[in-house]
């Protein structure tokens, strides 16, 4: 699938802190993504609490980008589970 890009936040935003991306639609109460600079400067995103879990970034400028579609798919098997045959959530 190709990727759908959104922008997120700036690159000057993860001057001091890192920045939260909510995944899901607002009542699923979902982990969300957190987008960093790594300490070789490199910008980062990871699923919270699961480093393991990464997130392709793109940067066009000083915006910082993720896709829609990894954004959207089910982190693990249990919200995978729980989305049932709704497993992606809609592009909003």
């Amino acid at each position: 699938m190709e990727p759908l890009w959104k922008a997120v936040c700036r690159i000057r935003d993860l001057s001091e802190k890192a920045h939260r991306v909510a995944r899901g639609l607002a009542w699923q109460e979902l982990p969300g993504v957190r987008v960093e600079r790594a300490a070789n400067d490199e910008v980062v995103a990871h699923l919270e609490g699961d480093r393991a879990r990464s997130y392709t970034v793109r940067l066009e400028g000083d915006k910082v980008l993720l896709d829609l579609n990894e954004l959207n798919a089910p982190a693990s098997r249990a919200e995978a589970a729980l989305a049932g045959h709704f497993a992606v959530a809609p592009h909003i």
